[in-house]
């Protein structure tokens, strides 16, 4: 029996190059081609090979284990002789012709005293009692198989040159035996930790953790913590997408690489989070138990445990205690090392609360780097995907740009690396994108029309305001102001460190204020679902407050979706109705752009507008339009209501006037031209033909002096949806012709015939 290892099928092409093909112990149907490679001499091909091990091991799409043998193979020669197909009277029939064949079949003796028999050019095994009826039984089977086959089959079988098999034991087995050893002594001696946590630096040394990009100089400071026996415990700050992760994961090759080149032994890094230590945890004292023995694990081993989120292990359980609870002890007596993170907002949160155990940690602090540092990494991640997709250093520059614009709530490179990997996703063709491609392709991933981002497509105040006011009739002072804020938007004027806007619309009910809301959102993001409606009438209690910050699984507070979407509209209905404590967590939102959650958790409002509505001072306002005319100073009203520090906060008091009788009869053409767009319509081809008395007497119905145009789409849905509807269901053909929507009083209907205005509906 030889030396275990593996076993490398060589053919000599006429050429004097070789092909080497590893052989499997084992496979299975519809299994993938071996390795194999091709080169001048035999140590070409094991490099080649060696490589190909190196890059399945990498990426788990195959095991070491089948190509391991433990038997030495010895080669023989066979001749066969077959009978090709002929063509007599176009019809096909075994030939006389005998065409010679030689083929080589590998052959060694099992444990069991039989002997395996193998003809590796073809993947062709059998296993014999007797190795001396070998060539007859390959004779007799080839010649069967092939008995009658076309001609051009017997060319696969033409002997190329000698074909022998060799045994192979590269320098790459000892090394994962070596690791295969240390791994199956982890889990024996850390049985608990290996069931919560993934050995960071024994992955490392594989090369199976995914690899990092960038310069970390806080690893360089760091040298001398993790050095030390035990090694400091370190707590990792900075915001979001900094890479705080990152940085662990180049500790552990760092320490991979330091356990390689030296004779002591470096620290592990075990890797875990609060949530995962407590899973499956379900009977009482069953999680302190695993963190007890967690804890007899780590002890004076000087290896580290990564628990990800500080605030997952500060995190009060069912009983009332935490991970930290239990950790504590053995953390300030340093018989165990852990690694954290937080933010900086969660750091100075925990602080006032938990300062004794942050005394724990040497904190090292985490800086993003700069924007000009960007592009070269971007297109290092880029090359490493893999992908077809190529960006001009131009179009890396404006994706740079945009990041750092329209995604404060983010930091780099997270933030860049994300929208890498999504490009890649949506991308699969060649392709080349410059500066005027990354912003339309960077407005499909926010939401943002390129209108309001790339300098190449020109948008100016006047002609947002004119969109506007084309859906929101009757309130262009509202549609300016508003186009002012989006023109601040484009130019990136906006202050930075606040929400993009924040607009205080006060009028009378039904005269559109939420429809602008809605159109402002559809304008900025372009989705109508980015606006995150909250009617303050339920914040009227002591304590409701608290209601927006809430967190949790099938939470949908406040913070809960912003956090979710920053780039959105938040508007808040009759914001006069929220109690004081409402208006305190405000005035964070409003001037500093941020709001913590019940979690202490840092929620960004810096990419929102804020929109607050109210009906402040209607009742001093005699109603104007169809009930007379007058106006009232609503920024006064407004200003006298709220707290100074409050008004002092909003960017715009945008007043909302009363609707004028014209104003009503163009929300009537709106309304009717959206409702042509539904899909029953459509499908039948129906139009609606509204003559001028009907649609005169649904501007009358659909206004009311003190609700506006609100009821005006009840109105539509009464007296021209409806009965259109059991029109279509009475008349399954109906279609393909015009619908006429008139009134009594119409000219049309004194010209109809009794037919006609059978067929007509009737607004009275």
């Amino acid at each position: 029996m030889s030396r275990r290892g593996l076993r490398i099928y060589f053919m000599t092409h006429a050429d004097g190059r070789l092909t080497g093909t590893l052989m499997r112990t084992w496979e299975f149907f519809f299994d993938s081609a071996p390795p194999s490679a091709y080169g001048a001499s035999e140590e070409q091909v094991k490099w080649q090979l060696e490589q190909k091990i190196q890059q399945f091991l990498l990426d788990r799409s195959d095991t070491l284990d089948r190509y391991l043998w433990d038997a030495s193979f010895k080669t023989r020669l066979v001749s066969v002789e077959i009978h090709p197909q002929t063509v007599i009277k176009k019809r096909p029939v075994i030939g006389k012709k005998r065409v010679p064949l030689r083929l080589t079949y590998a052959w060694s003796e099992t444990a069991a005293g039989t002997f395996r028999v193998m003809v590796p050019r073809f993947g062709w095994q059998m296993v014999l009692e007797d190795l001396e009826v070998a060539s007859e039984v390959l004779r007799q089977a080839v010649s069967t198989v092939l008995l009658g086959g076309q001609s051009s089959w017997m060319y696969d079988f033409r002997y190329e040159g000698r074909e022998y098999i060799d045994e192979w034991t590269p320098e790459l087995l000892g090394r994962l035996a070596n690791q295969s050893e240390a791994e199956q002594s982890d889990r024996e001696r850390f049985p608990a930790l290996d069931s919560v946590a993934e050995q960071w630096v024994a992955r490392a040394k594989r090369r199976k953790l995914p690899p990092v990009l960038g310069a970390f100089p806080t690893l360089d400071e760091a040298e001398p913590l993790t050095a030390r026996y035990p090694p400091a415990s370190l707590l990792l700050v900075g915001p979001p997408g900094v890479g705080k992760t990152t940085w662990v994961r180049a500790l552990a090759f760092r320490l991979a690489a330091r356990d390689r080149g030296s004779d002591e032994s470096a620290p592990r890094i075990w890797a875990t989070s609060g949530d995962r230590i407590i899973a499956g945890m379900i009977y009482l004292g069953m999680w302190q138990q695993r963190c007890l023995d967690l804890i007899a694990e780590l002890s004076y081993e000087g290896d580290y445990l990564y628990v990800d989120r500080l605030t997952s292990i500060l995190k009060r359980q069912s009983d009332g205690n935490s991970i930290a609870d239990l950790l504590r002890p053995a953390l300030e007596a340093e018989t165990i090392s852990l690694i954290a993170e937080c933010s900086d907002t969660e750091y100075e949160r925990l602080q006032r609360r938990h300062a004794s155990f942050l005394a724990c940690f040497q904190v090292i602090r985490l800086a993003s780097p700069p924007s000009a540092d960007m592009p070269l990494l971007l297109s290092q991640y880029l090359e490493r995907q893999s992908s077809a997709l190529t960006i001009h250093r131009d179009g890396l520059k404006r994706l740079v740009q945009h990041l750092d614009m329209f995604e404060r709530h983010a930091s780099f490179p997270g933030k860049g690396l994300r929208f890498i990997d999504w490009l890649g996703q949506q991308e699969d063709r060649e392709r080349t994108l410059y500066g005027p491609d990354v912003s339309e392709v960077y407005s499909r991933y926010s939401g943002l029309p390129v209108e309001l981002i790339s300098d190449d497509v020109t948008a100016d105040p006047e002609t947002i305001a004119a969109d506007l006011k084309r859906r929101v009739i009757g309130q262009a002072r509202a549609c300016d102001a508003c186009g002012r804020v989006l023109a601040r938007f484009k130019a990136g004027l906006n202050d930075p460190e606040r929400p993009c806007a924040s607009l205080f619309f006060v009028g009378p009910t039904g005269v559109g204020k939420t429809e602008m809301a809605k159109q402002l959102t559809r304008a900025m993001f372009t989705d109508p679902g980015r606006m995150i409606r909250v009617d303050m009438s339920e914040y009227m209690l002591p304590g409701s407050a608290q209601r927006l910050l809430m967190v949790g699984e099938r939470v949908s507070s406040l913070a809960e979706r912003v956090r979710q979407q920053p780039l959105s509209l938040v508007l808040f209905d009759e914001v006069e109705k929220a109690h004081p404590e409402v208006f305190d967590l405000l005035l964070g939102v409003l001037g500093e752009g941020r709001m913590s959650d019940a979690l202490g958790r840092l929620v960004d409002f810096r990419m929102t507008v804020i929109v607050m509505t109210s009906n402040l001072g209607v009742s001093e306002t005699p109603p104007v339009g169809f009930s007379g005319g007058g106006g009232v100073r609503f920024e006064k009203v407004v200003r006298d209501h709220f707290r100074p520090e409050f008004v002092g906060r909003l960017d715009y008091i945008v007043p909302f006037r009363n609707l004028e009788p014209d104003d009503v009869t163009q929300i009537v053409d709106l309304e009717l031209s959206k409702l042509a767009s539904r899909t029953g319509l459509v499908r039948r081809g129906l139009r609606l033909n509204v003559h001028p008395g009907a649609r005169q007497r649904l501007a009358e119905r659909g206004y009311h002096p003190t609700r506006g145009a609100r009821p005006l789409k009840r109105v539509i849905e009464e007296e021209v949806i409806t009965p259109v509807a059991i029109r279509m269901a009475r008349e399954p053909d109906l279609g393909g012709r015009s619908l006429e929507v008139v009134t009594p009083s119409d000219d049309a209907w004194a010209a109809m015939s009794a037919l006609e205005r059978e067929g007509a509906i009737v607004v009275r």
